[in-house]
Protein backbone atom coordinates (compact mmCIF):
# COMPACT_ATOMS: atom_id res chain seq x y z
CA UNK A 1 0.00 0.00 0.00
CA UNK A 2 1.29 3.47 -0.85
CA UNK A 3 2.27 5.55 2.15
CA UNK A 4 0.59 8.95 2.52
CA UNK A 5 2.83 11.89 1.69
CA UNK A 6 4.22 14.12 4.40
CA UNK A 7 2.13 16.92 2.88
CA UNK A 8 -0.97 14.73 3.18
CA UNK A 9 -0.28 13.95 6.82
CA UNK A 10 0.22 17.62 7.61
CA UNK A 11 -2.93 18.49 5.71
CA UNK A 12 -4.89 15.90 7.67
CA UNK A 13 -3.66 17.45 10.90
CA UNK A 14 -4.54 20.89 9.60
CA UNK A 15 -8.05 19.87 8.54
CA UNK A 16 -8.76 18.51 12.01
CA UNK A 17 -7.94 21.93 13.45
CA UNK A 18 -9.59 24.15 10.84
CA UNK A 19 -12.35 25.41 13.09
CA UNK A 20 -10.14 25.97 16.09
CA UNK A 21 -7.16 27.43 14.24
CA UNK A 22 -8.82 29.11 11.27
CA UNK A 23 -6.46 27.98 8.49
CA UNK A 24 -6.53 25.69 5.48
CA UNK A 25 -3.90 24.26 3.15
CA UNK A 26 -0.48 23.83 4.79
CA UNK A 27 2.57 25.59 3.41
CA UNK A 28 5.52 25.09 5.77
CA UNK A 29 7.14 28.37 6.67
CA UNK A 30 9.46 30.41 8.86
CA UNK A 31 10.34 34.05 9.55
CA UNK A 32 13.81 35.58 9.27
CA UNK A 33 13.91 39.08 7.82
CA UNK A 34 16.78 40.40 5.68
CA UNK A 35 18.13 43.92 5.37
CA UNK A 36 18.95 46.01 2.32
CA UNK A 37 22.61 46.48 1.39
CA UNK A 38 24.05 48.91 -1.15
CA UNK A 39 27.49 48.94 -2.78
CA UNK A 40 29.67 48.11 -5.77
CA UNK A 41 30.21 44.52 -6.88
CA UNK A 42 33.78 43.54 -5.88
CA UNK A 43 36.19 41.72 -8.19
CA UNK A 44 36.74 38.63 -6.02
CA UNK A 45 34.67 35.51 -6.55
CA UNK A 46 33.14 34.92 -3.13
CA UNK A 47 29.89 36.50 -1.95
CA UNK A 48 30.64 39.48 0.30
CA UNK A 49 27.16 40.40 1.47
CA UNK A 50 25.84 38.71 4.60
CA UNK A 51 22.33 39.94 3.83
CA UNK A 52 19.79 37.78 2.08
CA UNK A 53 16.03 37.30 1.66
CA UNK A 54 14.18 35.70 4.56
CA UNK A 55 13.70 31.96 4.33
CA UNK A 56 10.75 31.47 1.98
CA UNK A 57 9.04 29.29 -0.60
CA UNK A 58 6.46 29.64 -3.39
CA UNK A 59 8.97 32.06 -4.91
CA UNK A 60 10.31 32.41 -8.46
CA UNK A 61 12.80 34.53 -10.37
CA UNK A 62 14.72 34.95 -13.63
CA UNK A 63 18.33 35.48 -14.69
CA UNK A 64 19.42 38.51 -16.72
CA UNK A 65 22.24 37.17 -18.93
CA UNK A 66 23.70 40.61 -19.69
CA UNK A 67 24.42 41.42 -16.04
CA UNK A 68 24.65 37.84 -14.81
CA UNK A 69 22.27 38.70 -11.95
CA UNK A 70 18.94 37.19 -11.01
CA UNK A 71 15.92 38.66 -9.26
CA UNK A 72 13.22 37.21 -7.01
CA UNK A 73 10.05 38.76 -5.63
CA UNK A 74 7.85 38.10 -2.63
CA UNK A 75 6.89 34.58 -1.65
CA UNK A 76 5.71 33.16 1.67
CA UNK A 77 7.84 33.15 4.83
CA UNK A 78 5.17 32.66 7.50
CA UNK A 79 5.77 30.55 10.64
CA UNK A 80 4.24 27.25 11.72
CA UNK A 81 2.08 27.31 14.86
CA UNK A 82 0.99 23.99 16.41
CA UNK A 83 1.80 22.20 13.14
CA UNK A 84 -0.45 24.63 11.22
CA UNK A 85 1.38 26.92 8.76
CA UNK A 86 0.49 30.60 8.95
CA UNK A 87 1.33 32.10 5.56
CA UNK A 88 2.92 35.54 5.55
CA UNK A 89 3.21 37.01 2.08
CA UNK A 90 6.09 39.29 1.10
CA UNK A 91 6.33 42.21 -1.33
CA UNK A 92 10.12 42.65 -1.35
CA UNK A 93 12.44 42.50 -4.37
CA UNK A 94 15.94 40.99 -4.15
CA UNK A 95 18.79 40.77 -6.65
CA UNK A 96 21.66 38.28 -6.41
CA UNK A 97 24.98 39.36 -7.93
CA UNK A 98 27.63 36.62 -8.20
CA UNK A 99 30.76 37.74 -6.36
CA UNK A 100 28.76 40.02 -4.10
CA UNK A 101 25.60 38.34 -2.85
CA UNK A 102 22.06 39.51 -2.17
CA UNK A 103 20.78 43.09 -2.24
CA UNK A 104 17.26 44.21 -1.42
CA UNK A 105 16.05 46.65 -4.08
CA UNK A 106 13.98 49.62 -2.96
CA UNK A 107 11.54 50.54 -5.74
CA UNK A 108 9.04 53.36 -6.13
CA UNK A 109 6.25 50.89 -6.93
CA UNK A 110 5.92 47.11 -6.93
CA UNK A 111 3.36 44.32 -7.08
CA UNK A 112 1.41 43.79 -3.88
CA UNK A 113 2.51 41.02 -1.49
CA UNK A 114 1.92 37.56 -2.95
CA UNK A 115 3.29 34.08 -3.64
CA UNK A 116 2.74 31.41 -6.31
CA UNK A 117 2.91 33.91 -9.16
CA UNK A 118 4.41 33.19 -12.59
CA UNK A 119 7.48 34.82 -14.16
CA UNK A 120 9.17 35.04 -17.57
CA UNK A 121 12.25 36.85 -18.93
CA UNK A 122 12.20 39.39 -21.77
CA UNK A 123 15.70 39.47 -23.34
CA UNK A 124 14.81 42.41 -25.61
CA UNK A 125 13.92 44.89 -22.85
CA UNK A 126 15.88 43.05 -20.11
CA UNK A 127 12.96 42.70 -17.75
CA UNK A 128 11.09 40.09 -15.72
CA UNK A 129 7.37 39.70 -16.25
CA UNK A 130 5.28 38.76 -13.21
CA UNK A 131 1.66 37.65 -13.45
CA UNK A 132 -0.92 36.40 -10.95
CA UNK A 133 -0.34 34.88 -7.52
CA UNK A 134 -2.29 34.72 -4.29
CA UNK A 135 -2.45 36.61 -0.97
CA UNK A 136 -4.19 36.54 2.37
CA UNK A 137 -3.67 38.81 5.38
CA UNK A 138 -1.42 37.50 8.11
CA UNK A 139 -3.45 35.55 10.66
CA UNK A 140 -6.57 35.46 8.47
CA UNK A 141 -8.44 32.34 7.37
CA UNK A 142 -10.75 31.45 4.50
CA UNK A 143 -10.35 32.36 0.86
CA UNK A 144 -7.23 33.83 -0.70
CA UNK A 145 -7.17 36.88 -2.94
CA UNK A 146 -6.06 35.84 -6.43
CA UNK A 147 -4.43 38.25 -8.88
CA UNK A 148 -4.36 38.72 -12.65
CA UNK A 149 -2.38 41.95 -12.88
CA UNK A 150 0.77 42.02 -15.04
CA UNK A 151 4.03 43.68 -13.94
CA UNK A 152 7.55 44.07 -15.33
CA UNK A 153 10.81 44.55 -13.41
CA UNK A 154 13.51 46.39 -15.39
CA UNK A 155 17.03 45.09 -14.72
CA UNK A 156 18.64 48.35 -15.85
CA UNK A 157 16.54 50.82 -13.84
CA UNK A 158 15.66 48.30 -11.10
CA UNK A 159 12.09 49.55 -11.05
CA UNK A 160 8.69 47.85 -11.38
CA UNK A 161 6.02 48.95 -13.88
CA UNK A 162 2.41 47.76 -14.02
CA UNK A 163 1.61 46.79 -17.61
CA UNK A 164 -2.00 45.65 -17.22
CA UNK A 165 -4.42 45.83 -14.28
CA UNK A 166 -6.24 42.67 -15.29
CA UNK A 167 -9.52 44.46 -16.04
CA UNK A 168 -11.67 43.70 -19.07
CA UNK A 169 -10.46 40.97 -21.43
CA UNK A 170 -7.66 39.18 -19.58
CA UNK A 171 -6.79 35.80 -18.07
CA UNK A 172 -8.77 35.16 -14.89
CA UNK A 173 -7.09 35.65 -11.50
CA UNK A 174 -4.98 32.60 -10.63
CA UNK A 175 -2.00 31.20 -8.78
CA UNK A 176 0.91 29.10 -10.12
CA UNK A 177 0.46 30.03 -13.80
CA UNK A 178 3.06 29.18 -16.46
CA UNK A 179 4.60 32.14 -18.32
CA UNK A 180 6.70 32.35 -21.49
CA UNK A 181 7.93 35.28 -23.60
CA UNK A 182 8.55 35.00 -27.34
CA UNK A 183 11.26 37.54 -28.18
CA UNK A 184 10.67 37.33 -31.95
CA UNK A 185 7.01 38.37 -31.81
CA UNK A 186 7.14 40.29 -28.52
CA UNK A 187 4.34 38.13 -27.14
CA UNK A 188 3.91 37.07 -23.53
CA UNK A 189 1.98 33.85 -22.92
CA UNK A 190 0.12 32.75 -19.77
CA UNK A 191 -1.17 29.20 -19.34
CA UNK A 192 -2.87 27.02 -16.73
CA UNK A 193 -2.61 27.65 -12.97
CA UNK A 194 -5.22 27.43 -10.23
CA UNK A 195 -8.48 29.42 -10.27
CA UNK A 196 -9.68 28.48 -6.79
CA UNK A 197 -9.58 31.09 -4.01
CA UNK A 198 -10.49 28.30 -1.56
CA UNK A 199 -7.42 26.10 -1.16
CA UNK A 200 -9.58 23.08 -0.32
CA UNK A 201 -11.55 23.23 -3.62
CA UNK A 202 -9.04 22.73 -6.47
CA UNK A 203 -10.00 24.34 -9.79
CA UNK A 204 -7.21 23.95 -12.37
CA UNK A 205 -7.25 26.27 -15.38
CA UNK A 206 -6.88 24.80 -18.87
CA UNK A 207 -6.52 27.96 -20.97
CA UNK A 208 -3.79 29.79 -22.91
CA UNK A 209 -3.54 33.58 -23.30
CA UNK A 210 -1.31 35.93 -25.30
CA UNK A 211 -0.36 39.54 -24.42
CA UNK A 212 0.93 41.68 -27.30
CA UNK A 213 2.13 44.60 -25.21
CA UNK A 214 -1.28 46.27 -25.14
CA UNK A 215 -4.08 43.73 -24.87
CA UNK A 216 -4.84 40.10 -24.06
CA UNK A 217 -6.35 37.48 -26.37
CA UNK A 218 -7.20 33.84 -25.71
CA UNK A 219 -5.74 31.04 -27.85
CA UNK A 220 -7.87 27.95 -28.42
CA UNK A 221 -6.46 24.71 -27.00
CA UNK A 222 -6.25 21.54 -29.11
CA UNK A 223 -4.69 18.09 -28.96
CA UNK A 224 -4.70 15.95 -25.83
CA UNK A 225 -3.87 18.03 -22.76
CA UNK A 226 -2.72 16.56 -19.44
CA UNK A 227 -5.50 15.34 -17.19
CA UNK A 228 -6.82 17.89 -14.71
CA UNK A 229 -4.08 18.89 -12.28
CA UNK A 230 -2.22 21.66 -10.44
CA UNK A 231 1.39 22.36 -9.41
CA UNK A 232 3.16 21.08 -12.53
CA UNK A 233 6.83 21.91 -13.09
CA UNK A 234 6.96 24.28 -16.10
CA UNK A 235 9.72 25.49 -18.41
CA UNK A 236 9.83 27.57 -21.59
CA UNK A 237 11.60 26.12 -24.64
CA UNK A 238 12.26 29.23 -26.75
CA UNK A 239 13.92 27.15 -29.49
CA UNK A 240 10.71 25.23 -30.20
CA UNK A 241 8.22 27.88 -29.11
CA UNK A 242 6.60 25.78 -26.44
CA UNK A 243 5.98 25.32 -22.75
CA UNK A 244 6.75 21.93 -21.22
CA UNK A 245 5.11 20.58 -18.06
CA UNK A 246 6.13 17.67 -15.85
CA UNK A 247 4.02 15.94 -13.20
CA UNK A 248 1.62 17.77 -10.93
CA UNK A 249 -1.17 16.67 -8.62
CA UNK A 250 -4.96 16.99 -8.59
CA UNK A 251 -4.77 19.42 -5.67
CA UNK A 252 -5.96 17.28 -2.76
CA UNK A 253 -2.41 16.26 -1.66
CA UNK A 254 -3.61 12.68 -1.13
CA UNK A 255 -3.97 11.33 -4.68
CA UNK A 256 -0.69 10.02 -6.17
CA UNK A 257 1.27 12.60 -8.16
CA UNK A 258 1.73 12.42 -11.94
CA UNK A 259 4.99 11.43 -13.64
CA UNK A 260 4.11 12.21 -17.26
CA UNK A 261 5.56 14.97 -19.46
CA UNK A 262 3.74 17.25 -21.93
CA UNK A 263 4.43 20.10 -24.36
CA UNK A 264 2.15 23.02 -25.29
CA UNK A 265 2.80 24.75 -28.63
CA UNK A 266 2.41 28.45 -27.92
CA UNK A 267 1.48 29.52 -31.45
CA UNK A 268 -1.13 26.86 -32.15
CA UNK A 269 -2.28 25.97 -28.63
CA UNK A 270 -1.75 22.26 -29.40
CA UNK A 271 -0.83 19.85 -26.60
CA UNK A 272 1.34 16.77 -27.18
CA UNK A 273 2.65 14.12 -24.82
CA UNK A 274 6.41 13.75 -24.58
CA UNK A 275 6.46 10.87 -22.09
CA UNK A 276 3.76 8.80 -20.41
CA UNK A 277 5.85 8.06 -17.33
CA UNK A 278 5.94 4.31 -17.92
CA UNK A 279 9.68 4.08 -18.58
CA UNK A 280 12.77 5.00 -16.58
CA UNK A 281 12.61 8.52 -15.24
CA UNK A 282 11.67 10.70 -12.27
CA UNK A 283 8.95 9.42 -9.97
CA UNK A 284 5.70 11.40 -9.80
CA UNK A 285 5.81 14.73 -7.98
CA UNK A 286 4.31 18.19 -7.71
CA UNK A 287 5.92 21.62 -7.17
CA UNK A 288 9.07 20.47 -8.93
CA UNK A 289 11.48 22.94 -10.55
CA UNK A 290 12.15 22.80 -14.31
CA UNK A 291 14.30 24.85 -16.69
CA UNK A 292 15.59 24.61 -20.27
CA UNK A 293 19.35 24.07 -20.67
CA UNK A 294 19.58 25.63 -24.15
CA UNK A 295 23.31 24.96 -24.56
CA UNK A 296 22.76 21.21 -24.24
CA UNK A 297 19.14 21.27 -25.49
CA UNK A 298 17.64 19.46 -22.52
CA UNK A 299 15.16 20.12 -19.74
CA UNK A 300 16.47 19.94 -16.17
CA UNK A 301 14.12 18.83 -13.38
CA UNK A 302 15.01 19.27 -9.71
CA UNK A 303 13.22 18.35 -6.50
CA UNK A 304 9.53 18.72 -5.81
CA UNK A 305 7.18 16.79 -3.52
CA UNK A 306 6.98 13.12 -4.50
CA UNK A 307 4.66 10.63 -2.84
CA UNK A 308 7.22 9.51 -0.21
CA UNK A 309 8.31 13.09 0.56
CA UNK A 310 10.27 16.04 -0.81
CA UNK A 311 13.04 15.27 -3.32
CA UNK A 312 16.48 16.66 -4.25
CA UNK A 313 17.27 14.55 -7.32
CA UNK A 314 18.29 16.17 -10.62
CA UNK A 315 17.16 14.79 -13.99
CA UNK A 316 17.67 15.76 -17.65
CA UNK A 317 15.27 15.16 -20.57
CA UNK A 318 16.86 15.21 -24.04
CA UNK A 319 14.69 17.70 -25.95
CA UNK A 320 15.78 16.45 -29.39
CA UNK A 321 15.68 12.67 -29.00
CA UNK A 322 13.63 12.21 -25.82
CA UNK A 323 14.43 10.15 -22.75
CA UNK A 324 15.40 10.86 -19.15
CA UNK A 325 18.86 10.60 -17.60
CA UNK A 326 19.68 11.08 -13.93
CA UNK A 327 22.38 13.65 -13.22
CA UNK A 328 22.36 13.57 -9.41
CA UNK A 329 20.64 10.98 -7.23
CA UNK A 330 20.29 13.05 -4.07
CA UNK A 331 18.72 11.55 -0.94
CA UNK A 332 17.02 8.16 -1.27
CA UNK A 333 14.04 6.97 0.77
CA UNK A 334 14.66 3.90 2.93
CA UNK A 335 11.06 2.84 3.46
CA UNK A 336 11.09 3.84 7.13
CA UNK A 337 7.76 5.20 8.38
CA UNK A 338 7.07 8.39 10.26
CA UNK A 339 7.35 8.60 14.03
CA UNK A 340 10.18 9.81 16.27
CA UNK A 341 10.55 10.64 19.99
CA UNK A 342 6.89 9.89 20.61
CA UNK A 343 5.55 12.14 17.84
CA UNK A 344 3.83 10.02 15.14
CA UNK A 345 4.25 12.86 12.59
CA UNK A 346 7.94 13.47 13.22
CA UNK A 347 10.51 12.24 10.67
CA UNK A 348 12.94 9.58 11.93
CA UNK A 349 16.67 9.86 11.34
CA UNK A 350 16.69 6.86 8.96
CA UNK A 351 13.80 8.13 6.79
CA UNK A 352 16.31 8.78 3.98
CA UNK A 353 19.90 7.97 3.11
CA UNK A 354 21.26 11.48 2.73
CA UNK A 355 23.52 12.75 -0.01
CA UNK A 356 25.20 15.48 2.02
CA UNK A 357 26.89 17.12 -0.96
CA UNK A 358 23.45 17.89 -2.45
CA UNK A 359 21.12 20.71 -1.36
CA UNK A 360 18.40 19.92 1.17
CA UNK A 361 15.31 18.31 -0.37
CA UNK A 362 12.78 20.99 -1.35
CA UNK A 363 9.86 22.22 -3.40
CA UNK A 364 8.72 25.67 -4.58
CA UNK A 365 12.09 27.41 -4.88
CA UNK A 366 13.83 29.41 -7.61
CA UNK A 367 15.67 27.28 -10.21
CA UNK A 368 17.30 29.10 -13.14
CA UNK A 369 20.25 28.54 -15.48
CA UNK A 370 23.01 30.87 -16.68
CA UNK A 371 26.30 30.10 -18.47
CA UNK A 372 26.57 26.48 -17.47
CA UNK A 373 25.45 27.03 -13.88
CA UNK A 374 22.03 26.22 -12.46
CA UNK A 375 21.11 28.58 -9.61
CA UNK A 376 18.89 27.43 -6.75
CA UNK A 377 17.38 29.54 -3.97
CA UNK A 378 14.91 28.83 -1.18
CA UNK A 379 11.93 26.51 -1.14
CA UNK A 380 10.15 24.34 1.42
CA UNK A 381 11.83 21.28 2.95
CA UNK A 382 10.59 18.18 4.73
CA UNK A 383 11.89 19.74 7.95
CA UNK A 384 8.73 21.84 8.32
CA UNK A 385 10.46 25.05 7.35
CA UNK A 386 11.50 27.31 4.51
CA UNK A 387 15.07 27.54 3.23
CA UNK A 388 17.20 30.61 2.53
CA UNK A 389 20.29 29.01 0.99
CA UNK A 390 21.80 29.62 -2.45
CA UNK A 391 23.37 26.84 -4.54
CA UNK A 392 24.80 26.29 -8.02
CA UNK A 393 25.07 23.11 -10.06
CA UNK A 394 27.96 23.09 -12.56
CA UNK A 395 26.70 21.36 -15.69
CA UNK A 396 30.21 20.57 -16.96
CA UNK A 397 31.52 19.19 -13.66
CA UNK A 398 28.16 17.64 -12.69
CA UNK A 399 28.58 18.90 -9.14
CA UNK A 400 26.69 20.99 -6.60
CA UNK A 401 28.33 23.94 -4.81
CA UNK A 402 26.87 25.77 -1.82
CA UNK A 403 27.17 29.55 -2.21
CA UNK A 404 25.31 30.60 0.95
CA UNK A 405 24.46 28.01 3.59
CA UNK A 406 20.94 27.67 4.95
CA UNK A 407 20.10 29.20 8.32
CA UNK A 408 16.97 27.05 8.68
CA UNK A 409 15.09 24.16 7.11
CA UNK A 410 17.94 21.65 6.79
CA UNK A 411 18.27 18.20 8.31
CA UNK A 412 20.43 17.73 11.41
CA UNK A 413 23.19 16.04 9.42
CA UNK A 414 23.34 18.83 6.87
CA UNK A 415 23.70 21.51 9.53
CA UNK A 416 26.14 19.44 11.57
CA UNK A 417 23.90 18.85 14.61
CA UNK A 418 23.51 15.65 16.61
CA UNK A 419 19.73 15.19 16.80
CA UNK A 420 17.28 12.46 17.74
CA UNK A 421 15.29 12.68 14.49
CA UNK A 422 16.01 13.72 10.92
CA UNK A 423 15.34 17.41 11.60
CA UNK A 424 15.22 17.91 15.40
Amino acid sequence: MMRPTLRALRLAAALSLLVACGDDEPTDAGVDAGTALDGEVPEDAGPMSTMRPSKRSDVAGVVDPESGTFVIFGGDDGPIVNQIPRPVFRDDTWIFEPGYGWTEVETSSAPSARARYGVAYDPVERRMFLFGGRYREEGASGDYTLFNDLWAFDFETREWEMLHEGLGVAPGPRFSPALAFDADSGTLYVAAGGLNANALSPDPAADLWAYDGTSWSEIAISGTPPSTRLFEAWAHDATRGRLVAFGGQVGDFFTPSFDDFYALDLETGAWSQLDDGSGAGPIGRFNGMLTHDEANDRYLLFGGHADPGVMNDLWAWDAASGGWSELALGDTFTGAGLGCIGNPQEIPEDYVDQDLVAPERRQGGMFEIHEGQVWLFGGESDCSDHLDDTWTYDLDADAWSEVLEARAGESCARRGDDCMCLCI
